[in-house]
């Protein structure tokens, strides 16, 4: 075995492990933990202590992170939000946020907004790092209210949008073939993720055998998730697609597969892509950065930053008031603001397109490495301005952050909090996981 590989690969793993405990240490998540692997990606490689270098090895376990990372985001996506008011109105946004990028890539950059890197740069800035944020939303007790809502909407459009984008607008090919051939991917996507559909209706012997196997060494519902990411990924790179196009379609079919989800399965997948794969990919990707160019001139990388929350957070901000039309939210100024900060978050998307962008000669490493720079600034900075905005207090008091809620039970057997009577419980946020023992209930014997 080739020393240098192993050698690389064990500074490139060490550094997967050191990512989360640093990554702990700073209190309330303010620091994501995409942000450290990227950043010891930078202190192993060549720009820095040059101590882990990347082979053909390592690129191909990279390339499959990049897979398992898009297989998860398309796994998440049902359709149902799609369907609804919020997500008709995330889509109109998101393509206005694509029109105003194309605009800005061609009146700033002097760039033809059809040319590859002209295209990166517009698709970068219409990108939101949901994946990034969901753990953060979750820990500041926003996931279940209407600002986490809303920035999940958004923030799932600004995956598909993006992704859908990459492989039209980044294909060898014209954009007209390349626009044919995704749809006809896409349409071969949805009819594979009909069979699971009709099989398991039918009691389709080969689904039983699949759960059957899932819990014994043949592991055979990740073996099967396995082969169908991979063959998916076979057929983007024959039709000269994006492997990101055939790992979401991967994750979209498992998805129709178990619409209402299979608890195993997505912690042996997040087990086996978190664990492994997705680190090794943002390593490597911060591998590429050279840092030291990208911090001669700040001013490109700032600018970048800015022009995310003008390209994709104003946007989000006006489309808050058009979800709340028939009083679907109830958002206040500030709960429209933050919405849109967080949603102005960008880093997976930006690494996955500028690495293709810079493979295919169409942008600079210093370009690269200084959008890639904007899109870490972008998952530190915005949260954190967004944390300091008060939100509405009505939504803080129906969902506090974390924590247990103790009921009561009037005589008409309304439920209520025992802490405040006065509101009623007629929906429990599923975040707060509320259990149905005499130790998560504070019952008063007057109230019932």
């Amino acid at each position: 075995m080739n020393v240098d590989i192993i050698t690389s690969l064990f500074f490139i793993v060490l550094a997967a492990l050191a990512a989360p405990i640093i990554s702990k240490m700073v209190p309330k998540k303010a620091l994501p933990e995409v942000v450290v692997l990227l950043f010891l990606g930078v202190l192993i490689g060549p720009h820095a202590l040059s101590i882990a270098s990347e082979s053909a090895s390592i690129e191909l376990i990279a390339e499959l992170g990049l897979g398992f990372l898009f297989l998860l985001a398309g796994y998440e996506i049902d359709i149902k939000e799609f369907k609804a008011r919020g997500g008709v109105v995330a889509s109109f946004t998101w393509v206005f946020s694509l029109i105003l990028a194309f605009g800005v890539t061609y009146l700033i950059f002097e760039l033809p907004p059809l040319g590859m890197e002209g295209a990166a740069i517009a698709i970068v800035m219409t990108s939101t790092a949901i994946g990034t944020m969901f753990p953060l939303l979750k820990e500041r007790g926003v996931l279940e209210t209407p600002i986490g809502k809303s920035v999940m909407t958004h923030g799932a459009v600004g995956e598909i949008g993006p992704i859908l984008a990459m492989a039209v607008l980044l294909s060898v090919r014209s954009e007209w073939l390349s626009l044919l051939i995704v749809i006809l991917f896409i349409v071969v996507t949805i009819i594979i993720g009909l069979v699971p559909t009709r099989a398991r209706r039918a009691g389709g012997v080969v689904l039983r055998f699949l759960h059957m196997g899932a819990e014994s060494t043949a592991q055979t519902t990740v073996r099967g998730t396995v082969v169908l990411l991979v063959g998916l990924i076979t057929l983007a790179t024959v039709l000269e697609l994006d492997i990101v196009l055939g790992a979401f379609a991967a994750g979209f079919i498992v998805r129709q597969a178990l619409p209402q989800g299979r608890q195993e399965l997505e912690k042996k997948l997040d087990g086996l892509a978190y664990g492994f794969f997705i680190p090794v990919f943002f390593i490597t990707s911060g591998m590429h950065i050279d840092i030291a160019a990208a911090l001669e001139e700040p001013i490109i990388w700032v600018v970048f930053l800015i022009l995310f929350i003008l390209v994709r957070g104003i946007p989000v901000f006006l489309g808050t008031f058009a979800h709340t039309f028939r009083h679907e939210l109830n958002l206040t100024m500030g709960d429209r603001v933050v919405t849109a900060l967080y949603s102005s978050t960008a880093l997976p998307i930006i690494v996955a397109v500028t690495s293709i962008a810079e493979d295919a000669g169409a942008m600079t490493n210093e370009i690269s490495s200084s959008i890639v720079l904007a899109g870490g600034a972008s998952v530190l900075i915005l949260p954190l301005i967004a944390a300091a905005i008060p939100i509405s207090q009505a939504e803080k008091k129906r969902h506090p952050a974390g924590g247990q809620v103790a009921l009561g039970v009037d005589d008409d057997g309304t439920v209520r909090d025992a802490k405040d009577p006065a509101a009623p419980k007629d929906v429990l946020p599923a975040a707060h996981n509320v259990a149905w023992d005499e130790d998560d209930l504070e019952l008063d014997p007057s109230e019932i």
